[in-house]
């Protein structure tokens, strides 16, 4: 009887989780970050930041954390940190958010040469570890990124070089 139990308990698992994976997969499909529209200096330590999202979900989403830090060949140059939660409302056909991060440099003059890798155009020896922990209705967003290449961070978001450019006037 325990071996049927235990059976029965390991088949409704194994259900359970493979509704989730799917669940998963058509959120990921129904919800997407449009591009960055705007990107605004409010002080020496924060900046505001506008997102476009589409989120065509029956869920809310929360962004409750995000955590990126900028890393100059082994040196890590800034950190920016969103200062509060995000909520895109469910069936959202394609928003404006504007978020607020705390930016954090350990040395300004150590941003000169990225400047100038940047007005370049070689992003090469940039790249970003980035941190989000949020929520999808049912589904918990832990996602972290270790040594993602500069260029591939931006285009997550719809930023090529000549877009950073015209932020950094």
């Amino acid at each position: 009887m325990k071996q049927r139990s235990l059976l029965w308990l390991l088949v409704g698992l194994s259900l359970l989780f493979s509704s989730c994976s799917g669940t998963v997969q058509k959120m990921r499909r129904k919800v997407k970050l449009e591009g960055i529209e705007d990107v605004r200096p409010t002080s020496l330590s924060s900046v505001r930041i506008d997102f476009r999202i589409m989120n065509q979900t029956a869920y809310n989403l929360h962004l409750k954390d995000a955590v990126a830090h900028l890393y100059y060949r082994d040196n890590c140059i800034g950190t920016m940190r969103l200062k509060e939660r995000v909520e895109v409302p469910k069936r959202t056909a394609s928003e404006l958010f504007t978020t607020d991060w705390a930016v954090e440099i350990g040395n300004p003059l150590s941003l000169i040469p990225i400047l100038g890798k940047v007005r370049s155009g070689d992003l090469s020896e940039l790249w970003v570890d980035l941190e989000l922990e949020g929520r999808g209705g049912p589904v918990p967003v832990n996602l972290s990124r270790e040594k993602m290449p500069l260029s591939d961070f931006l285009r997550t978001f719809g930023v090529d070089t000549d877009n950073m450019m015209n932020f950094l006037k």
